[in-house]
Parts: C-alpha cells; sequence; structure tokens
C-alpha cells in the first residue's frame, strides 16, 4: 500500500462509521432473530438501525453518508448471509443434479447470492436516509 493509499483511508472516516453501524447491527440482528423465536427468517429492521447509526454519525463528521450506511448494512446482514449458506448450497445441488448443469446452478445461486447481499444494503441504504436526515434536523 503506498503512502498516498494509506492517506487517503486515514483521512476517510466513512469506512469507519460503515464498519461502526456495521459491527453494532450484528448483535441486534441475532438478538431480533433469537428474540422472534428463532423463525425462517431474518428481519432487516436491525440493518436499518445500523445504517441509521453510520448514516447519522457520517453526515455529523462530513463524510459519505449514503456509502457509510450501504457498508453498515452489507456487514449488518452478514448473520443472515451465514444462515442461508447451508440452504443455498442445498439448492445448488438440487439445481445441478436437476437440470444437469452446474454452470445454470452457479449462475441462479449468484443471483440469489446478490440479491441477499443487495437487501441488506438496501435495509442500511434507507437507514442511512434516515440518519442523514435526522443529522441535519438535530
Amino acid at each position: 500500500m503506498s503512502i498516498g493509499t494509506h492517506h487517503v483511508l486515514r483521512n476517510n472516516h466513512t469506512w469507519k462509521y460503515a464498519l461502526l453501524g456495521g459491527l453494532i447491527s450484528i448483535p441486534l440482528v441475532i438478538g431480533d432473530y433469537w428474540l422472534s423465536g428463532m423463525g425462517h427468517y431474518f428481519s432487516i429492521n436491525m440493518v436499518f438501525f445500523g445504517g441509521l447509526i453510520a448514516g447519522f454519525l457520517a453526515k455529523r463528521d462530513a463524510a459519505n453518508a449514503r456509502k457509510a450506511a450501504i457498508g453498515a448494512g452489507i456487514l449488518g446482514g452478514l448473520p443472515g448471509y451465514i444462515w442461508i449458506f447451508p440452504a443455498m448450497v442445498r439448492t445448488w445441488h438440487s439445481f445441478a443434479t436437476s437440470w444437469s448443469s452446474t454452470v445454470v446452478a452457479t449462475l441462479v445461486m449468484t443471483l440469489a447470492g446478490v440479491m441477499m447481499i443487495g437487501t441488506g444494503a438496501l435495509g442500511g441504504f434507507l437507514g442511512g436516509l434516515v440518519g442523514g436526515w435526522l443529522a441535519n434536523h438535530s
């Protein structure tokens, strides 16, 4: 890593707020799942909250609130990605067997993975919009 790149990363607070919001939302996502009776889905409510925190703090520090919130949403969705991964592997095997095409099964599962990560990013982004608005009006 060059000195210029290190200097830019050190002075860019966007990624710090993304990490903070994401790390705050991970235990909240797990707690929400546990308190809901450990059903068959994860709620993105707490990912929204992590994005809200990241967006609020980033906006107050003149960092990029939207990028921070999206990063927090992607990181905050990590428990859901881990939870769904075994089902995706089973589905991939089922698709590959029934269609006799591992390429198509891989493409379908890749699309599903992108959609899952996009859901976390969307939850964080929406939270970041609210957090940025709160930062402007507080």
